[in-house]
């Protein structure tokens, strides 16, 4: 008999708060891959630009993310960001989203807080070998186009090919520093890598190895391990059209492809002391690497120039995480049961774009018989090198008493902690410039030939191409915000069937960041924060079956470190201008929620929530004139937002409807939200009002699940689709961007097929409908990027000791 029991169901029916769970169990059973699989089918939630959370409509800035209940350092220069897909799904144990606030989480956050458990110990000893390899329909045995990288890609680190030249300085590249023979030297030793190649894509491949036991100490001890190996490497290739428009017609209007290969390592290491029933003590670890190695190549008009364009740019992006916790959890008896919780905590995340190349080969906008030309410019033929260093330091201690034995009166839980993040980045740019007094019709003819042979080394110095650095000093910066929390908060039961928690937290924060400005020397920007942010959280136990939820809290959204920052920078992640605001205000946040759910059997539930959140001085992207083409973008405190929503969720066995159906179940959820936000100054070329970015119309999640535990037999149907939202706001005279919904829907079988052996297939987006962004112009919608992906079939092999 199918029995879609998940253990985080307990946790959400017997929660202070509102929270939504996914399991091991069900994380398996959707052939999730990694942590951004595993939350677009959470209720709720949708995943902007391939790993990033939103949750109920709103952003990053309005969300956080928790690793065994530890904060985690952020994988984006520029954003409060956490790169999901860092996470593989084997290594998680569960993952829960808490929609509301309760004084003992940290207070940042006002759309959800993901909280990421690891799988700590098992029950029994067991060793598992899980090998599968995949085939993409436009991928796999088609042309695939790279460049010459480093002996170590396939590990997902750069080998020291794409460093920087270990003649370059401190100092900036240029006349003023070097003399023209260190300026020769250093062109010279960038390396001739510009030039692409094609091969056949091989089929992808991942390999997953866990190992771990339990072990008794003595008489009431136990000893628990898991350690876990996981491995992938794949291809994708993607069809793009890529187009821009200002309110006056076409920018550009591009084709082209993107091909990427993505590596990705993990490993955990957990370790769990259990003395009896009263103490335990774990240590846990989790590292992971990850790589995208990619060239993306396009042709098409560009109609500011105007001229025909061929655009080509590689591009090499490793991130990493490590996390390392020590836990400590103790029950006393003393005060009817005195439990104190403890957590030490740091963690890294690196980010390295070492060697991105750009290069533009254009000929005549009419006349296609002309020549393509190498377009040799310091801004447009560039290598680009950043590095961003993200520490995370943290400690917590957590007191739970019953000082009552009467469930009638009041427990009490406080703590303190304290969490302090650390960030540098770096980031230097240079470009290649055509001196004057060469040789015009040498260097004219050379500029029609292959990008390889113009990088040669004879064509440094002798008045031809020199090395410029175009970095700006702002281009890197330090960072640094501690914060120091205490709370208080009580649980009781008034009446024999409502629960209270209520309390309240209080956060001072200090937020400092330095750079240096090309005008005004060393910016120094200190904001400080003292919050008093209240919870109250209402649970009426209408029957075994049945709660009513209720809750108010204020939280909060801090500016991000760059947004202070009092002046023009490059964001290098989405090649834009930037100007930060050091009068920007923290966002404080009312919020109102309402629940009402029903567990009818064990792994059933039926949901519907309300929600209402109301936004004072929310930070918000402002657009600014601009003296030249490119606009800039700014932040601002806007007057004041709304975002309000309903959600359902159903997990439902299908037996109440035939006795054929009892080993099928149904799990689903949807979600339909509102937002609007309120601009304090905006210009003629800018709404007054418009929906929050990121804020999609609904969200949809539905699965058909099929299980026979006797049979060893599983599959499972999955549907996911995510209505319009703002992908990116208008800039100056360029209309909103939209991301418009598409229909996903993955399957996915699972048998044994002898003993200890199980058979995975699996086919990943079966309709392969295209991703489309539109831009709003004038005269209508016109089509802003289609890209096209493909269908990915799977097969997987695992082995159980």
């Amino acid at each position: 008999m199918f029995n879609l029991y998940l253990p985080q169901l307990n946790i959400q029916k017997n929660s202070v708060n509102i929270v939504d769970g996914m399991s091991a169990e069900l994380i398996s059973k959707n052939n999730s891959s990694d942590g951004t699989d595993i939350l677009k089918r959470m209720t709720g939630i949708t995943i902007s630009d391939g790993k990033y959370a939103y949750v109920r409509g709103v952003g990053d800035r309005y969300n956080n993310t928790l690793l065994n209940g530890s904060n985690l350092p952020s994988t984006d220069p520029e954003k409060k960001s956490f790169s999901y897909d860092l996470f593989p799904a084997s290594l998680i144990e569960n993952v829960l989203t808490s929609k509301t606030f309760s004084p003992d989480k940290p207070a940042d956050f006002t759309g959800g807080l993901v909280e990421i458990n690891t799988i700590e110990f098992p029950s029994k000893f067991i060793l598992n070998i899980n090998v599968s390899s995949s085939y993409n329909s436009m991928t796999n045995f088609k042309n695939f186009v790279t460049y010459s990288g480093g002996n170590r890609d396939w590990l997902g680190y750069d080998d020291g090919t794409r460093s920087i030249p270990s003649s370059i300085k401190s100092e900036k590249v240029g006349a003023g520093f070097y003399t023209t023979e260190e300026l020769q030297q250093i062109g010279l030793q960038f390396k001739n890598n510009w030039a692409t190649q094609s091969s056949k894509a091989p089929i992808n491949g991942d390999l997953k190895l866990n190992i771990g036991n339990k072990l008794e100490v003595g008489d009431k001890s136990v000893l628990g391990y898991i350690a876990s190996f996981t491995y992938s490497n794949s291809d994708e290739t993607k069809q793009i059209e890529r187009n821009n428009y200002t309110f006056e017609g076409p920018r550009y209007l591009y084709n082209g492809y993107n091909y990427a290969n993505h590596v990705s390592e993990s490993a955990l290491f957990n370790i769990s002391y259990k003395s009896g029933q009263n103490h335990k003590i774990s240590f846990k670890n989790i590292f992971d690497q990850n790589a995208d190695n990619e060239t993306t190549v396009y042709e098409g008009p560009y109609y500011y120039n105007p001229d025909y364009r061929k655009v080509t740019s590689l591009r090499y992006v490793s991130r990493s995480l490590f996390s390392s916790q020590l836990i400590g959890e103790h029950h006393f008896g003393l005060l009817n049961g005195l439990k104190i919780d403890w957590n030490l905590n740091y963690g890294v995340s690196k980010r390295e774009e070492p060697d991105a190349r750009r290069y533009v080969y254009t000929r005549d906008l009419y006349d296609s018989t002309q020549a393509y030309q190498f377009a040799l410019d310091q801004s447009i033929a560039t290598r680009f090198f950043s590095n961003l260093k993200d520490h995370n330091y943290g400690s917590s201690v957590d007191f739970t008493l019953k000082p009552f034995e009467s469930a009638f009166l009041p427990n009490l839980k406080f703590g303190l902690n304290f969490d302090r993040k650390d960030r540098s980045f770096n980031a230097r740019i240079f470009g290649f410039k055509n001196l004057p007094g060469g040789d015009f019709i040498y260097e004219t003819n050379l500029m029609k030939e292959s990008v390889d042979k113009i990088f040669a080394p004879e064509n440094f110095g002798n008045r031809f191409i020199e090395v410029v650095e175009i970095t700006r000093p702002s281009d890197s910066y330090h960072s640094d915000q501690k914060v120091f929390a205490a709370y208080l908060m009580t649980e009781f039961e008034p009446l024999q069937s409502l629960k209270v928690m209520t309390g309240f937290r209080f956060e001072k924060s200090i937020q400092k960041m330095k750079s240096d400005d090309l005008v005004n020397g060393l910016v120094d920007v200190t904001s400080t924060y003292n919050d008093f942010l209240p919870s109250v959280n209402l649970t009426y136990v209408l029957s075994n079956e049945i709660n009513i939820r209720l809750a108010y809290s204020r939280t909060l959204a801090r500016p991000e470190f760059r947004e202070l920052a009092p002046f023009t920078y490059f964001d290098f992640v989405t090649s834009e201008n930037v100007q930060g605001n050091p009068k920007l205000r923290r966002t404080l946040n009312t919020n109102y929620d309402f629940r009402f759910e029903i567990y009818p059997n064990a792994g059933e539930l039926f949901a519907v929530s309300a929600f209402y959140k109301k936004f004072d001085s929310p930070i918000e992207e402002i657009l600014l004139s601009s003296s030249g083409f490119e606009p800039t973008r700014s932040y601002e405190n806007a007057k004041e937002a709304v975002n309000y929503g309903l959600e359902f969720e159903l997990r439902k066995k299908l037996s109440f409807i035939s006795q054929s159906l009892t080993n099928f179940s149904f799990v689903g959820n949807m979600s339909f939200i509102k937002s609007k936000i309120k601009l304090a100054n905006q210009s003629g070329f800018q709404e007054s009002e418009r929906p929050l970015q990121g804020q999609a119309d609904y969200i949809a999640n539905l699965g058909l699940y099929y299980e026979d535990y006797l049979a060893g037999f599983s599959g499972a149907i999955i549907y996911n689709k995510v209505g319009q939202q703002i992908f990116s706001v208008g800039f100056a005279n360029l209309g909103d961007i939209i991301e418009k919904p598409r229909d996903q829907v993955d399957m996915n079988i699972s048998f044994k097929v002898i003993s200890n052996f199980t058979l995975k297939l699996a086919v990943k987006d079966l309709f392969d409908q295209p991703y489309k962004f539109v831009q709003r112009t004038p005269d209508g919608d016109k089509t802003a990027e289609i890209s096209k992906r493909g269908r990915t079939f799977s097969a997987g092999i695992s082995y159980q000791f």
